[in-house]
Protein backbone atom coordinates (compact mmCIF):
# COMPACT_ATOMS: atom_id res chain seq x y z
CA UNK A 1 0.00 0.00 0.00
CA UNK A 2 1.08 3.72 -0.96
CA UNK A 3 1.36 5.78 1.60
CA UNK A 4 -2.22 7.35 0.57
CA UNK A 5 -3.98 4.16 1.44
CA UNK A 6 -2.32 3.76 4.51
CA UNK A 7 -3.50 7.51 5.21
CA UNK A 8 -7.16 6.45 4.08
CA UNK A 9 -6.56 3.25 6.38
CA UNK A 10 -5.54 4.70 9.48
CA UNK A 11 -8.43 7.49 9.00
CA UNK A 12 -10.98 5.03 8.62
CA UNK A 13 -10.32 3.49 12.04
CA UNK A 14 -10.12 6.18 13.94
CA UNK A 15 -13.24 7.50 13.13
CA UNK A 16 -14.59 4.35 13.52
CA UNK A 17 -13.07 4.06 16.41
CA UNK A 18 -14.46 7.70 17.84
CA UNK A 19 -17.72 7.38 15.81
CA UNK A 20 -18.12 8.37 12.39
CA UNK A 21 -18.89 12.14 11.85
CA UNK A 22 -17.73 12.43 8.60
CA UNK A 23 -18.32 10.57 5.19
CA UNK A 24 -15.99 7.76 4.53
CA UNK A 25 -14.62 7.23 0.96
CA UNK A 26 -14.17 3.84 0.16
CA UNK A 27 -13.52 1.45 -3.13
CA UNK A 28 -15.11 -1.35 -4.39
CA UNK A 29 -15.10 -3.36 -7.85
CA UNK A 30 -18.02 -1.65 -8.82
CA UNK A 31 -16.40 1.69 -8.43
CA UNK A 32 -16.55 4.40 -5.34
CA UNK A 33 -18.48 3.82 -2.26
CA UNK A 34 -19.19 6.23 0.44
CA UNK A 35 -20.01 4.83 3.94
CA UNK A 36 -22.36 8.03 5.33
CA UNK A 37 -21.55 9.65 8.23
CA UNK A 38 -24.77 9.93 10.81
CA UNK A 39 -26.37 13.66 10.09
CA UNK A 40 -26.02 13.02 6.31
CA UNK A 41 -28.01 10.00 6.54
CA UNK A 42 -30.57 12.01 8.18
CA UNK A 43 -30.12 14.35 5.72
CA UNK A 44 -31.34 12.15 3.11
CA UNK A 45 -34.24 10.62 4.59
CA UNK A 46 -35.66 13.98 6.38
CA UNK A 47 -39.27 15.04 5.79
CA UNK A 48 -41.46 12.75 3.98
CA UNK A 49 -40.54 9.21 2.05
CA UNK A 50 -41.57 5.92 1.09
CA UNK A 51 -39.41 2.89 3.21
CA UNK A 52 -39.46 -0.55 3.97
CA UNK A 53 -39.90 -1.52 7.69
CA UNK A 54 -38.53 -4.68 8.95
CA UNK A 55 -39.94 -6.88 11.39
CA UNK A 56 -39.96 -10.69 13.13
CA UNK A 57 -42.81 -12.63 13.85
CA UNK A 58 -42.12 -16.13 15.70
CA UNK A 59 -38.82 -16.32 13.94
CA UNK A 60 -40.33 -15.07 10.24
CA UNK A 61 -38.69 -11.97 8.89
CA UNK A 62 -41.36 -9.10 6.98
CA UNK A 63 -41.23 -6.48 5.25
CA UNK A 64 -43.28 -3.63 4.98
CA UNK A 65 -43.77 -0.62 2.55
CA UNK A 66 -44.85 2.50 5.16
CA UNK A 67 -45.07 6.14 4.39
CA UNK A 68 -43.00 7.54 6.96
CA UNK A 69 -42.06 11.36 8.59
CA UNK A 70 -39.55 12.49 10.39
CA UNK A 71 -39.22 14.23 13.69
CA UNK A 72 -35.70 15.01 14.91
CA UNK A 73 -34.03 11.83 15.12
CA UNK A 74 -36.90 9.49 15.52
CA UNK A 75 -39.01 8.28 12.75
CA UNK A 76 -43.26 8.31 12.48
CA UNK A 77 -45.11 6.38 10.34
CA UNK A 78 -48.69 5.24 10.92
CA UNK A 79 -50.69 1.90 10.43
CA UNK A 80 -54.02 0.28 11.42
CA UNK A 81 -55.09 -2.44 13.91
CA UNK A 82 -53.78 -5.97 11.47
CA UNK A 83 -50.69 -8.13 10.87
CA UNK A 84 -47.80 -5.33 11.30
CA UNK A 85 -49.16 -3.28 14.79
CA UNK A 86 -49.83 -7.05 16.22
CA UNK A 87 -46.51 -8.06 15.37
CA UNK A 88 -44.92 -4.80 16.75
CA UNK A 89 -46.24 -5.20 19.97
CA UNK A 90 -45.06 -8.73 20.04
CA UNK A 91 -41.64 -7.96 18.97
CA UNK A 92 -40.68 -3.92 18.89
CA UNK A 93 -37.13 -4.42 17.25
CA UNK A 94 -37.27 -3.19 13.93
CA UNK A 95 -35.07 -2.32 10.82
CA UNK A 96 -36.07 0.43 8.85
CA UNK A 97 -34.78 1.23 5.25
CA UNK A 98 -34.89 4.08 2.58
CA UNK A 99 -33.29 4.35 -0.46
CA UNK A 100 -33.42 6.47 -3.59
CA UNK A 101 -32.17 5.60 -7.06
CA UNK A 102 -31.48 7.96 -10.30
CA UNK A 103 -29.44 7.62 -13.23
CA UNK A 104 -25.79 9.09 -11.62
CA UNK A 105 -26.14 7.03 -8.46
CA UNK A 106 -27.64 5.78 -5.38
CA UNK A 107 -27.72 5.88 -1.55
CA UNK A 108 -29.94 3.65 1.14
CA UNK A 109 -29.52 4.34 4.75
CA UNK A 110 -30.59 1.70 7.20
CA UNK A 111 -32.20 2.13 10.91
CA UNK A 112 -31.90 -0.24 13.54
CA UNK A 113 -34.22 0.44 16.47
CA UNK A 114 -37.36 -0.06 18.64
CA UNK A 115 -40.79 0.84 16.94
CA UNK A 116 -43.47 2.08 19.60
CA UNK A 117 -46.99 2.93 19.23
CA UNK A 118 -48.01 6.34 19.95
CA UNK A 119 -51.31 7.24 21.21
CA UNK A 120 -51.30 11.00 21.91
CA UNK A 121 -53.54 12.87 19.37
CA UNK A 122 -51.27 15.82 19.87
CA UNK A 123 -47.85 14.56 19.24
CA UNK A 124 -49.16 13.12 15.97
CA UNK A 125 -50.80 15.96 14.51
CA UNK A 126 -47.67 16.87 12.21
CA UNK A 127 -47.19 13.59 10.76
CA UNK A 128 -51.26 13.47 10.08
CA UNK A 129 -50.81 16.44 7.60
CA UNK A 130 -48.26 15.00 6.04
CA UNK A 131 -48.76 11.39 5.60
CA UNK A 132 -51.05 10.46 2.44
CA UNK A 133 -53.57 8.51 2.93
CA UNK A 134 -53.79 5.83 0.40
CA UNK A 135 -56.93 4.06 2.01
CA UNK A 136 -59.50 4.40 3.49
CA UNK A 137 -58.79 3.86 7.86
CA UNK A 138 -61.45 4.62 10.28
CA UNK A 139 -58.70 5.04 12.82
CA UNK A 140 -54.69 5.48 12.06
CA UNK A 141 -52.12 3.99 14.69
CA UNK A 142 -48.80 6.20 15.12
CA UNK A 143 -45.57 4.29 15.33
CA UNK A 144 -42.11 6.11 16.74
CA UNK A 145 -38.75 4.81 15.53
CA UNK A 146 -36.40 5.89 17.92
CA UNK A 147 -32.85 4.09 15.97
CA UNK A 148 -30.09 2.68 17.87
CA UNK A 149 -28.13 2.78 14.94
CA UNK A 150 -28.29 4.49 11.68
CA UNK A 151 -26.21 3.73 8.48
CA UNK A 152 -25.60 4.62 4.80
CA UNK A 153 -24.11 4.29 2.20
CA UNK A 154 -23.51 6.36 -1.54
CA UNK A 155 -22.38 4.67 -4.53
CA UNK A 156 -21.64 5.99 -8.16
CA UNK A 157 -23.19 3.95 -10.98
CA UNK A 158 -20.58 4.17 -13.34
CA UNK A 159 -17.04 2.28 -12.89
CA UNK A 160 -13.93 4.58 -13.35
CA UNK A 161 -11.18 2.88 -14.79
CA UNK A 162 -8.42 1.53 -12.75
CA UNK A 163 -4.67 3.14 -12.88
CA UNK A 164 -1.80 0.57 -12.96
CA UNK A 165 0.80 2.13 -10.98
CA UNK A 166 5.05 1.45 -11.31
CA UNK A 167 4.97 -1.51 -10.00
CA UNK A 168 2.00 -3.17 -12.40
CA UNK A 169 -0.40 -2.84 -9.54
CA UNK A 170 -3.88 -1.62 -9.77
CA UNK A 171 -4.96 1.02 -7.99
CA UNK A 172 -8.08 3.24 -7.76
CA UNK A 173 -8.73 6.38 -9.68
Amino acid sequence: MGSDDHALVERMRRVRVMGQSSDLPEWSAQGPVIELAEERCWHLVQGVGVGRLGLSHDDVPEIFPVDYFTAGHSVLFRTSDGSKLRHLLHNASVVFEVDSLNPRDTWSVSMHGVARVKDDDYENRDADDALPAWSPVKTFRYVELQPTSITGRYFEHHVRPARIDENGRIIAS
